[in-house]
């Protein structure tokens, strides 16, 4: 797919979950504002978000985490239609067992709702002085379409100790955006 407005048409179709356009937006936004360089993804999907922010400056470097093989296949087709591929590093697994060895200025969860506090727990170490990460679908909307009451109630309670959760962070900002997308969390560290 060799453009985004394609890539966006097969999420569509295919029921493929990506970040929505207010959410890509504000994480553009805040790269051109705090002149980010780096890009630490768990949840690929189909390349949607990496693609976009690749876009924004050639010298913006990406690693993006997928376990879902036939996504991460189809990200890595899109990667090479949009010729970033030397900037995106692709790597197929469970982010549960991965762990970088860089460290970068925004880190973005994409990926199970129910491992946000595990996810940034693990991941936030490798977040840079001043770096922002942003939890997406804090909202959950999507889900609650085809969920059973009892998947929803659990995912209300998970999410609802999640958000209490990083509220009590000391080193960060944090502001929860419930008009953003499918509401995001943001969390700016403060030194």
């Amino acid at each position: 797919m060799n453009s985004i407005e394609k890539i966006e048409e097969f999420a569509k179709e295919n029921y493929v979950p990506i970040a929505r356009k207010e959410t890509l937006e504000y994480i553009k936004k805040i790269f051109k504002e705090n002149n980010y360089k780096s890009f630490l993804e768990i949840g690929t999907a189909i390349g949607y978000t990496c693609i976009n922010v690749a876009l924004i400056d050639p010298s913006i470097r990406i690693l993006t985490l997928e376990y879902e093989e036939k996504r991460f296949n189809i990200a890595k087709e899109n990667i090479k239609d949009f010729k970033v591929e030397n900037q995106i590093q692709q790597v197929y697994g469970d982010a549960r067992f991965f762990y970088p060895d860089l460290y970068y200025d925004v880190i973005f969860i994409d990926a199970a709702k129910k491992r946000n506090k595990y996810f940034l727990d693990k991941f936030s170490k490798r977040l840079n002085n001043f770096g922002t990460i942003i939890i997406d679908n804090m909202n959950l909307d999507d889900l609650w379409v085809d969920a059973k009451k009892e998947k929803k109630e659990k995912y209300d309670l998970v999410n609802k100790e999640f958000k209490e959760y990083i509220l009590t962070l000391k080193d960060y900002e944090v502001n929860i955006y419930d008009d953003i997308g499918d509401g995001i969390a943001v969390l700016k560290r403060k030194y």
